[in-house]
């Protein structure tokens, strides 16, 4: 293990920016976090760093598997040189330089129910669907915010557990809207108007709380209310018919109200799955990823490995454990057709390892990490997809992918290197 300085101070030299967006009360909390990253390939090691240089308690990387060729398309903490070395161990000591408030240290050991009782947050990535099933299941029952997140190719995937019970104590970080009040009705419900040189920036739904009222004082200091926009320069509040007459004055004050959140453990949202859509150009693509993802976890407990680049047969085989999928619970497409030919493009890309798109995930599940530990900012809603096909080349006659063409063809030492298979 990596013991750096940890304490329970911030440095506010070294979080300024991050203050200025999380405020010290999400930097406590995420000051009393310990954080699980499983798999230390590219996205994990991009997950971790994010973690790490955001200042959470401490951070232990896990994988039990040794270092291979392919890792270094991604993996900027390994080199050559540590091929056959265990992931990481090698990237425990790299990783704990970068911020010596937050101790880094390994484990390589297989996962099991007891270690992860001692994380507020477990991230898996490399994982099968059985072990994100059963660590997804101890996750929940024992209130562990839980996130699985994954790369193939040019697509990707996040899932968010963060329990039966969530609270959001601030959905936006928005700054508090207040408004000037320049009359108050007595009826049911009270309308409030403001004055007209600034509209009051409120919006439905949205709670506020009144000072300075002359008259009507009831409203003075009162508990949160919740309005009804009526218009840019009035909103409807609660019955005032038997307050105080209204005199003049008074401000209106947003108060930013907790929201308590419920999430599916990842065995009912494999089932009834709730996405929250990453690219409104590709809206219809979620569900066929959906089913296209755990068919490429069948394709892999099958044949031990993922579809060649650009194989044909592999890609074929992939469909129909999609077809098949999508025929033993047709729910997940809600009569939708399958989209066979994005199925077919996940096969084609998925052992490609690629540093953009796992910046891209690995931002993104950094971000729903300090989400869970903070209780700032809404999480994911609980599955997202994301794919970035528009990065292939068109075909042609000139170019023209194939499995032949698409084979690793650079020796190293007579050993072959990962092209990724997206060349």
């Amino acid at each position: 293990m990596a013991t750096n300085e940890n304490s329970t101070e911030i440095d506010e030299g070294l979080y300024s920016r991050q203050l200025y967006v999380l405020g010290h009360e999400a930097m406590k909390k995420m000051k009393n976090s310990n954080v699980l990253i499983s798999g230390m390939k590219g996205l994990g090691v991009e997950i971790a760093k994010n973690i790490i240089l955001g200042g959470v308690k401490s951070v232990t990387v896990h994988d039990e598997g040794n270092t291979e060729w392919n890792d270094l398309s991604s993996q900027f903490y390994l080199t050559e040189g540590d091929i056959g070395r265990n992931r990481a161990e090698i990237s425990e000591g790299r990783l704990a330089e970068l911020n010596n408030h937050v101790p880094v240290s390994s484990h390589t050991r297989r996962l099991t129910e007891d270690f992860l009782y001692q994380f507020q947050v477990v991230v898996l990535t490399s994982s099968s669907l059985e072990e994100q099933l059963w660590v997804g299941d101890s996750c929940h029952r024992s209130n562990i915010k839980f996130i699985v997140a994954d790369t193939k190719g040019l697509f990707g995937q996040v899932f968010c557990d963060f329990g039966k019970r969530f609270v959001v104590t601030d959905p936006n970080s928005e700054e508090l809207q207040h408004a000037t009040v320049m009359w108050i009705t007595k009826n049911n419900p009270g309308l409030v108007t403001c004055l007209d040189e600034r509209r009051h920036g409120f919006q439905t739904g949205d709670y506020v709380t009144f000072s300075e009222i002359q008259g009507m004082t009831e409203l003075n200091n009162c508990k949160p209310i919740e309005v009804q926009v009526n218009d840019p320069y009035s909103f409807l509040i609660c019955d005032t018919s038997n307050f105080s007459d209204y005199k003049k004055g008074g401000i209106a004050t947003e108060v930013k109200m907790p929201q308590e959140l419920t999430f599916k453990p990842l065995r009912e949202a494999l089932k009834e799955p709730t996405y929250q859509i990453s690219d409104f150009g590709k809206v219809n693509r979620h569900k066929t990823l959906h089913i296209a993802f755990q068919a490429l976890h069948q394709f892999v407990k099958e044949y031990g490995c993922l579809p060649k680049p650009w194989g044909t047969d592999d890609a074929e085989r992939l469909v129909a454990a999609a077809n098949k999928l999508s025929k033993e619970d047709p729910s997940i497409l809600n009569e939708e057709p399958l989209n066979e030919g994005l199925v077919r493009k996940l096969a084609n890309v998925a052992t490609g390892n690629l540093s953009p798109i796992n910046a891209f995930i690995g931002g993104i599940t950094a971000q729903e990490v300090m989400k869970a530990c903070s209780g700032k900012f809404v999480p994911l809603n609980q599955w997202m997809y994301f794919d970035a096909l528009e990065c292939l080349p068109e075909e042609s006659e000139d170019f023209l992918s194939t499995e032949e063409s698409c084979q690793p063809n650079i020796q190293y030492e007579d050993r072959p290197y990962d092209t990724t298979g997206l060349y």
